[in-house]
Formats: structure tokens, sequence, C-alpha cells
């Protein structure tokens, strides 16, 4: 009995000694395909920034030139058609009215004033990366900016005719007090570059009874 009793012992034991080894075998291996796994997610997540900032430098590195000819080829003549275009517009207006309906001066002299309400208008305009390359050339070795002053003459004129076709629109014979403000648009991180000019034209506009 005690022999028999033995060997159910030993048989239990080996089983036993079998199920634990091979519940140890199944762990290892499932702990390195964890670990594997786990490895191959970290290494994705380590290569994921650097390629999507491969793939922006290389976007950016056929972008920018192709922007930069561009506006070499087109923006000054661009820029020399919308000062054209605001002139023609301009003399259209004169020759229908026979006079320039703006006015620096405040309109006291007239007596027969029907109606009087404020009359605004504005228009932004900005460098290209062509001129932003000039300007910073320029700045290299000093002295008046001058693509600068052009696009801002070109913001002036074109919110002064914009002022002229707002008043005749809303029905206003003259428009006197007229004044301008100008703001440079820049971004938050750079204070000194100029990226936009805005013009800002406005006025009393009269209506004669």
């Amino acid at each position: 009995m005690m022999t028999k009793s033995k060997g159910y012992t030993r048989h239990g034991l080996l089983v036993l000694s079998v199920v634990i080894l091979t519940t140890l075998i199944s762990s290892s291996v499932s702990a390195q395909d964890r670990y594997s796994e786990e490895s191959g997610l970290s290494g994705i997540c380590f290569l994921a920034p650097i390629f999507l900032l491969t793939i922006f430098g290389l976007v950016w590195a056929i972008l920018y030139p192709t922007m930069l000819l561009w506006a070499f080829l087109f923006s000054g003549k661009k820029l020399d058609n919308m000062i054209l275009n605001t002139a023609e517009r301009e003399s259209q207006i004169f020759s229908q009215l026979g006079k320039d309906p703006l006015s620096t001066v405040d309109g006291g002299y007239r007596k027969d004033v029907n109606k009087a309400g404020i009359v605004w208008s504005g228009a932004v305009y900005g460098p290209s990366h062509w001129h932003l390359l000039i300007a910073w050339i320029n700045n290299l070795f000093g002295g008046s900016v001058d693509i600068f002053q052009k696009v801002i003459s070109a913001g002036r004129a074109e919110s002064m005719q914009r002022l002229r076709e707002t008043a005749i629109r809303e029905g206003w014979d003259e428009v006197i007090n007229v004044r301008i403000d100008t703001a440079v648009m820049s971004p938050g991180t750079n204070k000194k570059g100029i990226r936009a000019v805005e013009v800002f034209a406005y006025g009393t506009g009269i209506k004669y009874g």
C-alpha cells in the first residue's frame, strides 16, 4: 500500500513539475512576445516624429524656392497692375464727378448740410517673399527700403479709392475730414518682421440739401 502511495506521489509530482515547467516556459515566451511588441511600438513612436520632420523638410525645400521663383517672376508685375487698376478707377470717378469727393478740410464753409455720417474703408497689402528678400538684403547695407514704400503707397491709394466708391454707393455728395491710419501687421514671434500693412481710411460723409 505504501509502495502504491509512493508511486502515486511520484507520478503526481512528475505531472505537477511538467505543468509548472510548461507554465513557466509559456509565461517566458509570452513576456518575450509582449516585450518585442512594446519594443516595436516604442521604435515606431520614436521614429514617427523624425519621419514627419523629414517629410516636412523635403516639402519645404521644394516649396519655398518655388514660391520665391514665382514671386520673382510675377509679384512685381502684379503689384504694378494693382496700382494701375486703382489709378484707372480713380480717373473714372474724377471724370464722372468732375472733382475728388474726398477732402481733408472740415467743410465748415457749407451751411446747407442735410445729412452727415461716418464713411470708412480699408485695405491690407503685404510684400511677397521676393520683396521680403530684397528688403532683408537692403537692411544689410542700410538705407531706405523702397519696396516697402511701394507696397504702402499702393495700399493707401487703394484704401482711398475704396472710400470714394463707398461714398458714391451710399449716396454721399462729399467726404470731409478724411484721415488715413496705417498699421503694420507682424508675427507675434518676430515683432520686427513685416508681413502686411493695413490701411484704414475714414471721414465724414456729407449730403447737401
